[in-house]
């Protein structure tokens, strides 16, 4: 008996934690909206096939960029390869640069360039 209430703490620890996982479980797209299934659509090709597209993401699985930050060109030349890729984007005079490899993880930047609101995508 005394085992038990020496122990009894721990029952109670691995209960609870199992109550949580229970409810992570029922209200895990709540919690998590990305985990949320999307139905398949089938549309219509240009050839008369039918194509299904299966979505993996829900919608806002991947943040979009909406405030970018930007380094100067001269901090850019020290901090990048001259190899790396972007998107180059140049209205009325203002110019500006976004990374691909940095595009590729957030896909969509949200911006103005020279005072045209603009989205970048890769």
């Amino acid at each position: 008996m005394k085992s038990i209430q020496k122990d009894g703490w721990q029952w109670l620890l691995m209960l609870g934690a199992v109550g949580i996982c229970m409810l992570l479980v029922v209200f895990a797209e709540d919690i998590f909206p990305w985990l949320r299934q999307e139905e398949d659509v089938t549309i219509p090709s240009q050839d008369n096939r039918e194509v299904t597209m299966h979505t993996i993401l829900s919608q806002d699985a991947i943040p979009a960029i909406d405030n970018p930050q930007f380094v100067s060109a001269s901090q850019a030349d020290s901090d990048y390869r001259d190899s790396e890729l972007v998107i180059g984007v140049e209205i009325n005079g203002d110019a500006r640069a976004y990374s691909v490899p940095m595009l590729s993880n957030h896909e969509i930047v949200n911006d103005t360039v020279g005072g045209v609101p603009v989205a970048v995508t890769w």
